[in-house]
């Protein structure tokens, strides 16, 4: 309801082009973004995603959409499969410059990236609340998180999370996503934080 809300303020959409024929949603839930986009059935939309249950739903509510259970570390595409990759807010929580090696490789000459990210100030909140209310375990994760996010504006790398399961989560900066993007070889890379943190960039055509 949120992405088809025009004057919601939560909404934040990707603008396509008519070059834009197979797009891939990174992080695509159970699909909204790709729902609400109201593609035509001639462009070809995939989305991936780790949680079955979202794919799940997602395969009930646009049976037109192919929805694809992987990580973003290592998709299951052949190079140079979309013009378009699109994630909203899924890629702070992934290990970031291998992910955007892996869009890379999978975007056609000229293709394009669109992003929503996490500012720090996302963080801080959830790390203030968490200490408010002693929540230990929150506040050591969150505090990771900023640490990390720290780590990768003066290094460009990250570290996973060194407790339970194999996991990453960063907040990014201006910064760390232009460096992230011109190293894994795009150009023409913006950044937009005026309402929501939005990141594009291209593929160079050669």
């Amino acid at each position: 309801m949120i992405a088809r809300s025009l004057d919601h303020p939560s909404r934040v959409m990707p603008e396509l082009g008519p070059a834009d024929r197979r797009i891939l949603d990174l992080g695509c839930g159970a699909g909204q973004t790709l729902i609400a986009l109201e593609l035509h059935r001639s462009v070809l939309a995939v989305g991936v995603d780790t949680d079955e249950a979202s794919l799940g739903l997602g395969r009930e509510w646009a049976p037109d959409v192919g929805f694809v259970g992987a990580s973003g570390e290592a998709l299951p595409f052949t190079s140079q499969s979309f013009d378009l990759v699109i994630s909203r807010v899924a890629l702070p929580y992934m290990d970031i410059p291998v992910v955007l090696a892996e869009i890379f490789r999978v975007l056609t000459p000229g293709g394009r990236v669109w992003f929503t990210l996490h500012p720090a100030p996302l963080i801080l909140v959830k790390l203030g609340r968490s200490l408010t209310s002693i929540n230990y375990r929150a506040s050591i994760f969150f505090t990771y998180v900023l640490l990390n996010g720290l780590l990768f504006h003066a290094t460009g790398r990250l570290a996973r999370w060194p407790f339970g399961r194999r996991r990453y989560e960063s907040v990014q900066t201006r910064r760390s996503i232009v460096r992230a993007l011109r190293n894994a070889g795009f150009h023409a890379v913006s950044v937009d934080i005026t309402r929501h943190f939005v990141a594009t960039a291209q593929r160079p055509e050669r």
